[in-house]
């Protein structure tokens, strides 16, 4: 009979999110994963396969719990324009506020390793197609309130947005001041006018 696992999955997610977020997918050791995890290896590979398995569940993971977070005012705010206001708000502010300049592991992920390693790529890819349609799905709410000029095209503007989403986390990640992450919101938010 198996034994029961010890551990909290969750939380072994967490702390295996972190490490990557923090350090990238190359620099974070197996070691690291088993000191920060405070799992040993043998219950960390019979639980999470290798590495390069449990980094993969843990971008599924982070795609779950922050990327929800992160885009819930696209889909709790009704007013299309605000809520895209409010989201790139909110990006900034969890760029300046998060501390150690971590950006996005998603994105983070997608500069590290989609390059040469198509399992990352797939899983960036969908990540970006889904903000893309959370955008244009405020970008068409706006439209129809009157919030939005009717004469935007939707899906190359929620394209741009997806992509200025990105690069607000970029910008975080390599250290920007407020005045620069504001700045940089501010002319796409133009883009509605």
């Amino acid at each position: 009979m198996a034994r029961p696992r010890a551990f909290n999955e969750q939380s072994v997610l967490d702390n295996a999110m972190n490490l990557f977020w923090s350090k990238g997918f190359e620099a974070t050791s197996v070691q690291d994963l088993v000191d920060g995890t405070g799992l040993n290896r043998a219950s960390m590979y019979a639980s999470f396969g290798d590495k390069k398995a449990l980094f993969l569940r843990v971008l599924n993971h982070y795609s779950q719990k922050i990327s929800t977070a992160r885009f819930e005012k696209l889909h709790d705010i009704d007013d299309g324009r605000e809520a895209i206001t409010e989201t790139f708000r909110n990006a900034a502010r969890f760029g300046r506020n998060e501390g150690r300049h971590k950006g996005c592991l998603m994105v983070n992920s997608g500069m590290e390793l989609a390059p040469h390693d198509p399992e990352t790529a797939a899983i960036a890819q969908a990540a970006f197609r889904r903000v893309e349609d959370m955008f244009a799905n405020a970008i068409k709410r706006g439209i129809n309130q009157g919030t939005i000029s009717d004469t935007k095209n939707i899906r190359a503007l929620s394209r741009f947005f997806a992509g200025s989403f990105q690069g607000v986390n970029l910008m975080a990640r390599r250290g920007a001041d407020d005045s620069t992450l504001n700045d940089y919101v501010d002319m796409v938010l133009t883009t509605l006018d």
